[in-house]
């Protein structure tokens, strides 16, 4: 389909549909509405910003839409080390990096697609609707941390991750048992929690917490026993504030075991209770191994985030199939 063909449909000129996706503000809201509902109704999403960028000449970027804001990009340890990872393969290929990052706690999608880079790493948590617009999308794409069927990408064994982690948990004997999770919908929460098979693994908060789940039944460990607490994603850093009214109450029942689903999340609970001079935990495991773990001699599960932004644009350009990587347990002193 081509903007001739919806300005046919319609009864209107090439240019107010090309203005519908470039220039909104010279079209009636009215007008705007009917024009792209018609072209979503018909499985178009705008021109082909390849083509467009081919009449530049200008064919040497690669978008990567990310996750969190600039300032979480460029601070956060596992973001800088997944950037870095792209940019190594992107240096190897002379081409320039494009970051569109969340603006607030939206993608801003409609950058996402029409951006002028040549291929697409799409590294944030894919919706459904999103699937018929990254389908047609006429441009190199890769997934990270979330894999839809017919889409190539890249992401961790997050689920075997997660159960090795509350294995090692569990095998200090603990009364009760703390999980410090990752935000997720409350639908999405309960099918994860009742190991319905409509939980979708595809998001790495609902693997993680799968993971978790599978390891406590299989241990017979009491479910009852477990204390879940969401931990908002934008500041991770701030988990004790949470954590600690949980915790500390328990450890006066017993002995306490912690989970946490990102090394952020548990080495901000662990300093809070090293600051309040509190009895130290039977376990404490993160997720990640950012280098802040081995300095605090966290355990951890180790993932190689510099790899995955390897390989996220050789799957892109190379299209070299959607790859798995592997991850491992770390033991240290917690």
């Amino acid at each position: 389909m081509t903007l001739n063909d919806i300005a046919s449909a319609l009864g209107i000129s090439r240019a107010t549909v090309s203005n519908a996706f470039n220039h909104p503000d010279l079209l009636a809201d009215e007008m705007r509405e009917k024009i792209l509902a018609y072209c979503k109704a018909h499985g178009y999403y705008g021109p082909d910003p390849r083509a467009r960028a081919m009449r530049r000449r200008d064919l040497h970027e690669v978008a990567v839409v990310f996750h969190h804001d600039l300032s979480y990009a460029l601070t956060d340890p596992l973001s800088i080390a997944f950037l870095q990872g792209v940019a190594k393969e992107l240096d190897k290929r002379k081409l320039a990096l494009q970051l569109i990052p969340k603006m607030g706690r939206r993608v801003d999608w409609a950058a996402a697609f029409q951006t002028t880079a040549d291929a697409l790493i799409v590294h944030d948590e894919v919706d459904a609707d999103l699937m018929p617009q990254l389908r047609a999308l006429r441009k190199p794409l890769a997934l990270v941390d979330a894999f839809v069927s017919d889409l190539n990408g890249v992401k961790i064994d997050d689920w075997q991750g997660a159960a090795q982690a509350m294995n090692y948990v569990l095998s200090k004997k603990p009364d009760f048992v703390v999980a410090l999770c990752l935000p997720m919908d409350p639908i999405q929460r309960q099918a994860v929690m009742s190991q319905s098979p409509s939980a979708d693994a595809n998001f790495v908060g609902s693997a993680r917490m799968s993971g978790y789940i599978h390891a406590i039944i299989q241990s017979g460990f009491p479910i009852s026993r477990v204390s879940w607490i969401e931990i908002d994603d934008q500041d991770p850093d701030a988990a004790a504030n949470l954590a600690l009214p949980v915790i500390e109450p328990l450890m006066q029942q017993g002995r306490i075991g912690v989970a946490a689903m990102t090394d952020r999340m548990a080495l901000s609970t662990l300093k809070a209770l090293q600051e309040r001079g509190a009895s130290p935990l039977v376990a404490l495991i993160g997720f990640d191994d950012i280098p802040a773990a081995e300095a605090a001699g966290l355990s951890t599960i180790r993932q190689n985030a510099s790899l995955k932004g390897e390989l996220a644009v050789q799957i892109a350009l190379d299209a070299i199939g959607s790859v798995v990587l592997p991850v491992e347990i770390v033991i240290r002193s917690t």
